[in-house]
């Protein structure tokens, strides 16, 4: 979504672009929800609820469709895998071998490397793909948020503060990156597989603690940048910043509008008149 932003023709178009997303995500009721709530009420005995949506396909779809189903779910997992070991391959040889460690590779040398780093993608996806599987007390959607908890943390703070706070460093930037990123993934290991919480007590909630993790790393960040005196001096050196207009009407009136549809949908689902 940030590329695509970045990537707009003016400020307008990026915003409602931006805009645009929020009314995808409404989407996610139709797509995520309400099948959910619908096997619920059909299947109401079903015994594990990762077994959902393959119960809904075989139980309610003809065999022409059910096989049509399975293969577009298939197609569709393969394009995921492929788009990310792609992503995975064409950043590290084009921003990590060529910039760092070899600047005159060759075209044979950058394929090589790339075909070496899409392997090892390969099988670290599938060692955490059974890692994952090891874990006990949570569901397969729990599971994904709680990944995705320990995850976010690091790229929310840089992101946030690159975007909310001009003194926000490059050194400050870097840290919450690396040590930053270590610090929330071994805490969401210790959470998932060494002290697991359906064992132990002492864990808060995943998403509690991913947002008590985006705290320490936000106050790591302010610090860093407050006390790196030089590397703040550095970096207001080689950026600029221009102020920008504010929104259109039409911006303002997407966002109110998509607000509104929000919190209707919200009153809506949760049973209030």
């Amino acid at each position: 979504m940030v590329q695509s932003v970045l990537g707009a023709k003016n400020l307008t178009q990026g915003q409602l672009g931006s805009n645009f997303t929020g009314w995808l995500k409404i989407l996610d009721v139709a797509l995520f929800i309400i099948p959910g709530i619908t096997c619920f009420v059909l299947f109401p005995n079903l015994a594990d609820p990762d077994e959902a949506y393959m119960t809904m396909v075989t139980r309610l779809l003809p065999a022409g469709m059910t096989g049509l189903v399975i293969a577009v779910l298939i197609a569709a997992l393969i394009s995921t895998i492929d788009s990310a070991l792609n992503s995975l391959s064409t950043v590290s040889t084009m921003d990590i071998y060529i910039k760092k460690y070899k600047p005159a590779a060759t075209q044979k040398d950058i394929i090589k490397i790339g075909r070496i780093i899409t392997v090892i993608g390969a099988f670290t996806a599938i060692f955490l793909t059974l890692a994952i599987d090891s874990i006990k007390g949570l569901n397969l959607f729990d599971v994904f948020q709680a990944v995705l908890s320990f995850i976010a943390p690091p790229m929310s703070v840089v992101f946030l503060f690159g975007v909310l706070w001009k003194k926000t460093t490059t050194r400050a930037a870097n840290i919450i990156l690396s040590a930053g990123t270590v610090f929330s993934i071994g805490t969401g290991i210790f959470y998932l597989w060494i002290f697991p919480s359906e064992q132990y007590d002492f864990w808060p909630h995943f998403l509690l603690l991913s947002f008590c993790i985006f705290v320490i790393l936000a106050a790591a960040a302010f610090l860093i940048s407050r006390f790196d005196k030089k590397g703040a001096e550095k970096d207001q050196n080689i950026l600029s910043y221009e102020k920008l207009p504010g929104p259109e009407k039409k911006v303002w009136a997407a966002w109110i509008l998509l607000i509104i549809t929000m919190v209707g949908l919200y009153i809506l689902f949760n049973g209030h008149s």
